[in-house]
C-alpha cells in the first residue's frame, strides 16, 4: 500500500506535519545560536541568503499546515482537503529536510530527527500533480476516517 491506496487518516497526518514543523523550528533555532557565535559566519552573504531562505521555508509550511487544518474543520470538498494535508506534509517534511542539511552545511553538526522517512514524499507529490494536471481525485479522507473506503 502506499499513499496514493490507502493514505493516512487526516488527523495522522497533520500530527505527522506538526511535528515536522516543530522539530523543523527547533533545528532552525539552534543553528541560528550556533552561526551566530561564530562572527564571520554570521557576516557571510551566502549564510545571511540560506537563514533567508528555511526562514521562508518554515513559514509556508506553517501557512499550509493552518490551511489544511481550515479546511479539515469546514466543509470543503473532500478531494481539496485530501491535497491540502498532502501539500502539508510536503512543505513541512520539505522544510526540516532543508534546515537539517543546512544545520551541517553552516555547523558541521546533524543533529539525528526522525521526520517522514516511512512515508515516502514523492507518492505525495504524485497526488497532487495527478489532481491537478489530470482532475484524478485522491482517496477520501472523511470516507477513510469513516470506514467507507
Amino acid at each position: 500500500m502506499n499513499a496514493l491506496t490507502q493514505p493516512l487518516s487526516a488527523g495522522q497526518s497533520l500530527a505527522k506535519s506538526q511535528h515536522d514543523l516543530h522539530n523543523a523550528r527547533s533545528l532552525f533555532d539552534a543553528t541560528l545560536r550556533l552561526v551566530r557565535q561564530q562572527k564571520q559566519a554570521s557576516d557571510d552573504p551566502f549564510v545571511i541568503s540560506r537563514v533567508g531562505d528555511l526562514h521562508i521555508r518554515i513559514e509556508v509550511a506553517a501557512a499550509l499546515l493552518e490551511r489544511a487544518e481550515a479546511f479539515l474543520a469546514s466543509a470543503f470538498d473532500d478531494t481539496e482537503i485530501s491535497v491540502a494535508i498532502a501539500e502539508s506534509h510536503l512543505a513541512s517534511a520539505d522544510a526540516l529536510n532543508a534546515v537539517s542539511n543546512a544545520e551541517f552545511e553552516l555547523t558541521g553538526q546533524r543533529t539525528a530527527l526522525h521526520g517522514s522517512l516511512e512515508d515516502p514524499l514523492r507518492w505525495k507529490l504524485h497526488l497532487i500533480g495527478n489532481f491537478r494536471l489530470n482532475g484524478i481525485h485522491p482517496p477520501s479522507v472523511r470516507a477513510l476516517e469513516q470506514g467507507a473506503v
